[in-house]
C-alpha cells in the first residue's frame, strides 16, 4: 500500500464530498460504501474487512487523542 496514493485519493474524495456539500451521515455511507465494494474486489474475508476496519477507527482516535493535547 503507498501511503501517499492513499491520502490523495483521501483528499479527492474529500474534496468532491465538500463540493457536494453532503452531510456527514451521507458522506460516511458513501465511504463506507466504497470500502465493502473496494474489499469485495480485493477479496477480503469479512473478518480482514472488520479488522482493517478496526485498526483504522482505533488508529483515527488516537490521532484524534493528540490534536487535543
Amino acid at each position: 500500500m503507498n501511503q501517499e496514493t492513499v491520502l490523495d485519493l483521501v483528499r479527492e474524495i474529500e474534496k468532491v464530498m465538500v463540493e457536494e456539500q453532503a452531510e456527514y451521515v451521507n458522506s460516511f455511507a458513501a465511504a463506507l460504501y466504497v470500502a465493502c465494494v473496494s474489499a469485495n474486489s480485493l477479496g477480503m474475508t469479512k473478518e480482514t474487512f472488520l479488522a482493517n476496519c478496526e485498526t483504522l477507527f482505533d488508529h483515527d482516535k488516537k490521532e484524534q487523542m493528540k490534536e487535543l493535547q
